[in-house]
């Protein structure tokens, strides 16, 4: 009686140590809850428009900022999103496409197209400001457009531009 007891129990915990895990992890996104959310450089309206997201879209949260919050995206600078266009993700469900594809191939195609929306990005950038005129402003703009660029790639192929960074584990340990 007391190993079924204790058995129970600890299979109580363990449950509740999943949902809890599954909870913890899923806050750390947001999901637009509007059409045509504009994500931006910066916490306000004067900032430089990055690209246009849609309804259903999930980003991984950095930090809130009054009424901003900070989300991540491909190029290493950090975006903003205002706070009423979005809701916090309480639980991951199927329907999210928070799953990278089943397909290695497929991956590999998102990959290699993500690579093309960044060659474009530099290419993009060097034509409207030259680096050897302004390197810093060169660089600026280019993760703008490599943002969004890769942004409409993950519209494309139909995928949550969340998984970016676990395709980027994918793509190094397969050496693509």
């Amino acid at each position: 009686m007391k190993t079924k007891t204790l058995i129970t129990t600890l299979v109580l915990i363990l449950v509740q140590l999943t949902v809890t895990s599954e909870y913890t992890s899923a806050q750390k996104y947001i999901v637009l809850n509007t059409f045509n959310v504009n994500i931006r450089t910066g916490p306000s309206t004067d900032y430089f428009i990055v690209c246009t997201a849609g309804k259903g879209e999930i980003f991984k949260l950095v930090n809130e900022e009054d009424d901003w919050l900070e989300i991540e995206i491909y190029s290493g600078d950090n975006r903003y999103v205002h706070r009423d266009l979005v809701y916090f993700l309480e639980k991951f469900v199927p329907g999210h496409r928070m799953t990278l594809p089943e397909s290695e191939e497929k991956s590999k195609k998102i990959f290699l197209d993500l690579k093309w929306a960044q060659t474009v990005a530099k290419k993009e950038a060097e034509e409207i400001i030259p680096a050897n005129v302004d390197k810093a402003r060169n660089e600026n703009f280019r993760k703008i457009m490599q943002d969004k660029n890769i942004h409409t790639i993950f519209e494309i192929h139909g995928f949550q531009s969340a998984l970016y960074p676990e395709l980027m584990v994918l793509a190094k340990k397969n050496n693509w």
